[in-house]
Formats: C-alpha cells, structure tokens, sequence
C-alpha cells in the first residue's frame, strides 16, 4: 500500500472485466473503487457519494458516457465538479466529450502505469483541464 492519502474512484463500464481490472490496476495504491455496471446506475451513486475521479466507459448500452457526463455536469450533486476520465477506444470525438466536461481520455487499451498516471494526474489538476493519454 502507498503512503498517498486514500482516494475514492467511481468505475463506470458495461464490462465486468473492465470494472475489474481498473479495480485492480488501483489496488497498490490504496485506493478504493466503487464500481457502476451503467450510466443510470452512475448517476444514482454519484447523487450520494463524492468521488476523487470518476473512470468513464463511452461506449455502454442506454445512456452512454456523453449522457452521463452531461448529466452528471448539469447536477447539483456532490461530482459536478469531480475529473472525469473517458476511458475509451476511440479518440475522434475527444472534442465533443471535452464539451460536456470530460476531463481527460484514455485510451484502449491501457497498462497499469497509464491508468495509475492518468487518476494521479486527474485529481492534482484543476476541473476545467483537459487531455489526452495515449
């Protein structure tokens, strides 16, 4: 375990796999993962809950990233603010996830360092900022 202060992530994707392995990816660092199977599911946990990141599948059945992202921005709830890091395959439409406020991308697929850099990168910037990982 690391001797960073714990952070809370809020893993987003349709795949269990996924969820899992960003979980684990996380784990070294001490860092505790809540997981959403769906954007609708997302939503409901982040209304309660305050989140450091938030990793962010784009493409999910129902509402998809961009929705959720959207949604999440226009709430009043506690990850208004909160970085969001689209985790995704297909970097063309980065210009219209910066625009709903996705703060970050990484893309597909990815190591454990790039994950582990691009939440630790996430949650020292400013909300408003913005960039790619490859």
């Amino acid at each position: 375990m690391s001797d960073s202060p714990s952070h809370t992530v809020l893993i987003v994707d349709d795949h269990e796999i996924n969820r899992r392995l960003a979980s684990l990816f996380l784990q070294p660092l001490g860092w505790r993962a809540v997981m959403a199977i769906n954007g609708a599911q997302a939503l409901d946990i982040a209304a309660v809950q305050h989140f450091d990141v938030i990793l962010m599948d784009m493409i999910m059945p129902g509402m998809d990233g961009l929705q959720t992202t959207a949604s999440l921005r226009q709430s009043d709830g506690p990850n208004r603010d909160t970085p969001v890091i689209a985790v995704t395959g297909m970097e063309n439409q980065s210009a219209q996830w910066h625009a709903v406020g996705v703060t970050q991308i990484l893309l597909k697929p990815f190591d454990p360092d790039q994950l582990i850099a691009a939440v630790t990168e996430a949650i020292a910037q400013k909300p408003n900022g913005y960039r790619i990982s490859a």
